[in-house]
């Protein structure tokens, strides 16, 4: 299937496919608007320190603990497009305008339970309906062509991703020059907020099927993916990826910003660089699935990431010029093999009629890696706030997390492939817990870019 039929305005599938796309794009442009660097500059000008941002930004992380409840709620709709989008226009009330608006109403430690707690509102709030979404755009998205539309999407993604950073950047860099950072930062959030307004419009847009309904009720349904147990093995990567690649979200931000002195721009520029690496790095990627399998090629990339935090905790105020596009470089190529891969892992072992509640537990799990990940990160930078003097040498709270992070994805890495790959991929041709046959065959990504 060619690109042009993959998107084919003439076809329902085909234009449900491009809105998908395009709210992936606005998600990717308001998402780099109000998080990582810019969140970080935006709550240092709030007055916070780095760990009150890691406070701030983790503990919504909590409202994760309520995903297995959404298909008890779902599964009572068998429409669901205004539930969905009356709580996505909510949420983004909360996480990006109330946000944007409490600095200066509050300071001090009202200021950050604050805005922990509207953060852990909105999320919360969000949960309940987020499996959603996914179990209704998922079936526009059949195994035949979902391999390439991930890899589209990650290439389009990382272009506008990449403009809404430098864009930002360049008046968040005239914003600090200014004086007046908190007021700018905080214009570039409500941007985002107008943006936020348009995906929630486009996510709603295709053809709402009827949901099948689901022959287990209450409490089984809740249980219902712990009889699969090749489901529940793969969630093992999904929680760990998500627990190692956001380790150090926020903390890595700080250290450029205050301990590094990078400039936005200067940062910015190097993820623009994304716009090509993911491009170059893509079809890489891609002939890798074709040649093993989702899950051998997301163990490739947990060997390989921790080539991203060793390079930048090596980053300092008279290297960062060259050190630090290296290192971005290497977080950028293997970033984009783990997304692609990381995408399809929620589906491997998810049957149709009950994805609802597959979903919820994997969005669960997704939560609640990310809250270990920058807990852990919060927590040290709370305990072991100094710098350590080995020597001559300093190093900074920073730069013991990102040790520490490349340290956990090797480890995992060569526990995956030992271990766990051949637990899931060694019963090929045996049923799943879903009661179909699941191969390795069926694994494989399929079509071209």
């Amino acid at each position: 299937m060619k690109t042009e039929s993959l998107f084919a305005m003439g076809r329902p599938d085909g234009r449900a496919r491009l809105c998908i796309l395009g709210a992936e794009c606005l998600k990717a442009i308001y998402t780099a608007f109000t998080t990582g660097v810019f969140l970080t500059g935006f709550l240092l000008y709030a007055g916070m320190d780095q760990a009150q941002i890691g406070m701030v930004t983790s503990l919504p992380l909590l409202a994760g603990a309520l995903y297995p409840l959404s298909p008890l709620l779902l599964e009572r709709f068998r429409k669901r497009k205004l539930v969905l989008g009356s709580v996505r226009l909510l949420y983004h009330v909360l996480v990006i305008l109330c946000v944007t608006l409490l600095p200066g109403r509050a300071s001090g430690s009202g200021l950050s339970w604050g805005m922990a707690g509207i953060l852990l509102l909105g999320n919360g709030l969000n949960i309940l309906v987020a499996s959603g979404f996914p179990a209704w755009h998922i079936g526009f998205l059949p195994e035949e062509v979902r391999g390439r539309f991930f890899a589209i999407s990650g290439i389009v993604n990382s272009v506008f991703t990449a403009l809404a950073t430098f864009g930002a950047s360049v008046l968040a860099d005239a914003a600090r020059a200014s004086g007046r950072q908190l007021y700018w930062m905080g214009m570039i959030r409500l941007a985002a907020f107008t943006l936020a307004l348009a995906e929630t419009a486009l996510l709603l847009l295709p053809r709402e099927p009827r949901y099948p309904k689901s022959s287990v009720k209450g409490v089984r349904l809740l249980t219902l993916p712990f009889t699969n147990r090749r489901f529940c093995l793969t969630m093992v990567p999904v929680f760990a990826w998500m627990m190692v690649s956001t380790m150090t979200l926020y903390s890595a931000n700080a250290y450029l910003l205050k301990e590094v002195g990078a400039g936005y721009v200067f940062i910015s520029v190097l993820q623009a660089m994304s716009i090509i690496t993911t491009a170059a790095a893509m079809p890489f990627w891609h002939r890798l699935l074709l040649r093993t399998s989702w899950l051998e090629a997301f163990q490739k990339v947990f060997l390989l990431f921790p080539l991203y935090p060793f390079l930048h905790m090596l980053v300092t105020r008279d290297n960062y010029l060259w050190l630090l596009p290296v290192a971005m470089l290497a977080y950028q190529v293997i970033l984009a093999g783990g997304t692609l891969y990381f995408n399809n892992m929620a589906y491997l072992f998810t049957p149709r009629e009950d994805r609802t509640a597959y979903l919820s537990w994997y969005l669960m799990l997704v939560s609640a890696g990310s809250l270990c990940g920058q807990g852990l990160s919060a927590l040290l930078l709370k305990l072991f706030p100094r710098d350590w003097e080995l020597g001559a040498v300093r190093v900074a709270p920073a730069q013991r997390i990102l040790l520490l992070q490349g340290m956990l994805a090797l480890g995992f890495g060569l526990w995956f492939g030992r271990v766990l790959l051949g637990k899931l991929e060694g019963n090929a041709g045996q049923k799943d817990g879903s009661g179909k046959w699941a191969g390795r065959d069926q694994e494989k990504g399929t079509g071209r870019i």
